[in-house]
């Protein structure tokens, strides 16, 4: 089984030692499990994981990128560069994503206590409206008036209506319509 336990390393600039340290394990035996001539199992997923401090998913999965397609600005408003499914910058592919996974950036403290400035913010699967088992969740919500939003949704008072909770100080957008949604699937520090 291929796994990213070289990629992961070298991204922070780890050495072999330190990072077998870490794991409570020899030298050798990472070099031999990152070369793929030991076999990655559970226990070296998840003793690894807890050394990267990552999800588990995240040894294993392609890291193969995903577009970052725009920007997280004030209010949770969502800023595209260029078209929506297709940026320029590329970042690492989370865990469990599709082939229509994409990524957007965060700006600044646009969204304290889910993501910081700088972190990605990854979404698949835009579907139309918004499904009732996303309510409360943090999404992306696409208006009919072209604004896209990084919300918590929760019903309006209206029949199909929506508020859409920021997570700063921002005041909720109370009663809007959603055109399109799409669940976050992950947030990852940068």
């Amino acid at each position: 089984m291929a796994n990213n336990l070289s990629k992961l390393r070298n991204d922070r600039g780890w050495s072999q030692e330190f990072l077998a340290e870490r794991m409570g394990t020899t030298r050798n035996q990472l070099a031999k499990l990152e070369g793929g001539a030991r076999r990655l199992s559970n226990v070296w997923i998840e003793r690894a994981a807890r050394a990267f401090g990552v999800d588990p998913g995240a040894l294993v999965t392609s890291m193969e990128g995903v577009p970052i397609v725009g920007d997280v600005g004030a209010g949770g408003r969502i800023t595209y560069n260029g078209e929506e499914q297709g940026g320029h910058e590329m970042a690492d592919r989370p865990p469990e994503a599709s082939e229509g996974t994409v990524a957007v950036r965060v700006q600044g403290d646009s969204m304290p206590g889910v993501a910081e400035d700088n972190w990605l913010i990854y979404y698949d699967e835009r579907v139309r409206g918004f499904p009732d088992d996303w309510l409360g969740k943090v999404c992306v919500v696409w208006l009919p008036d072209d604004r896209v939003f990084v919300k918590r949704v929760f019903k309006g008072r209206d029949p199909g209506a929506f508020d859409l909770v920021s997570t700063g100080s921002y005041a909720p957008l109370r009663d809007e319509e959603i055109a399109w949604s799409a669940r976050v699937i992950w947030i990852k520090p940068r």
